[in-house]
């Protein structure tokens, strides 16, 4: 209800957008590497089940599948950010804001742009990595926002201010209904 701004949304977007995509990427990663373990040790041995099922085609239908179905982490992943960045536009459209605001407004922006920069260094360090570097491969969107994360911040952080400062006085007539 009475909401006066949403300052730190650019803040929890950096963070959440950042967890989000790491924890994709490692449970992609260690569920490739666990299957890969896996056909390699027990592919040569010769266990069947009753059904005549031997330990390469059980290993594709339980781990296999995982595999499969945690490569949707790579649009879900964008999808989440997305959905954030609607969300903050959303928020700042619905927040009754005054015009004093304006000013901490810009400067937590401006904040908010020169630790993206870090961010996104830090991203593009990890995703570089020789060990985890293909599993970022199949992150495109996310790589793209997150390489590119400051312009992002400067964007999102602009296009909320104008959003939330442009309502400014609208609602004030709506008051006595």
């Amino acid at each position: 209800m009475n909401k006066r701004g949403s300052f730190g949304d650019l803040f929890i977007f950096m963070i959440i957008g950042f967890i989000v995509v790491m924890i994709s990427v490692i449970m992609i990663f260690i569920v490739g590497q666990a299957n890969s373990k896996l056909h390699e040790k027990m592919d040569g041995m010769d266990l069947h089940d009753t059904m005549g099922n031997n330990a390469s085609v059980v290993i594709d239908n339980t781990v296999g599948q995982t595999v499969t179905t945690l490569t949707a982490l790579h649009w879900i992943s964008v999808m989440l950010i997305v959905g954030m960045i609607l969300g903050i536009f959303i928020g700042s459209y619905l927040v009754e804001t005054k015009p004093i605001f304006f000013i901490p407004y810009i400067f937590i922006t401006i904040i908010a742009i020169v630790v993206s920069v870090p961010m996104s260094n830090t991203y593009e360090t990890l995703s570089n990595n020789p060990t985890l570097s293909t599993t970022f491969l199949g992150f495109t969107g996310a790589n793209w926002i997150f390489l590119n994360l400051p312009v992002w911040i400067t964007i999102i952080g602009f296009v909320g201010g104008i959003i939330m400062f442009s309502r400014m006085g609208k609602r004030e007539g709506l008051q006595g209904y």
